[in-house]
């Protein structure tokens, strides 16, 4: 091969690397919905995402035994952080002279998941609740899985969001509630 076409071949083949398109990032709509009135502060002190949440693209889940990503639409922040925040803004501002409630916990699942004629949202966590003055050392006042499915409307990463949002808003209620009956 002469230099010449070897130096094609080459511009070539990163011009082809080089058009995947614009990264698009992803947050959750901050913005409180006032849905979740919790008897307490809750105080989200610990909480991480599963491994294959670890990945800033957002996850797919197409079957019950495969996953993907999507290759432009990532996450702002890691999902824990975002899950956190979305949270925190929906127990609002703590209020002097209330018990606080210790919640951690992971994030099992935050997808999209792909049904027939769609896609929903899944929202998947596993959380722990203990009295802050006896921290992490005190037994358990409950342990609680909850989760949300909300249909997405297109299967776009903006609409899986968006329902995310929603999603974790419905979650916020439950724990409020539950954590009330303390």
């Amino acid at each position: 091969m002469t230099r010449l076409a070897r130096l094609s071949l080459v511009v070539a083949v990163v011009a082809g690397c080089a058009t995947t398109g614009e990264l698009r990032y992803y947050t959750l709509d901050m913005s409180p919905s006032g849905q979740a009135r919790p008897e307490y502060n809750l105080d989200l002190t610990r909480l991480h995402a599963a491994q294959a949440l670890a990945r800033s693209n957002i996850l797919i889940k197409k079957t019950s035994t495969e996953i993907e990503y999507y290759a432009v639409d990532h996450w702002a922040a890691g999902v824990a952080d975002l899950v956190r925040e979305k949270l925190e803004s929906e127990f609002g501002e703590p209020e002097r002279d209330r018990d606080v409630i210790l919640i951690s916990g992971v994030v099992l699942a935050f997808e999209q998941v792909d049904v027939d004629g769609g896609a929903t949202a899944h929202i998947k966590l596993e959380l722990e609740f203990r009295r802050a003055n006896e921290g992490r050392t005190g037994d358990p006042l409950m342990k609680r899985t909850y989760e949300a499915n909300l249909p997405a409307g297109t299967m776009e990463a903006g609409s899986v969001v968006r329902a995310l949002s929603q999603g974790l808003e419905e979650v916020a209620v439950r724990i409020a509630e539950d954590t009330s009956a303390l």
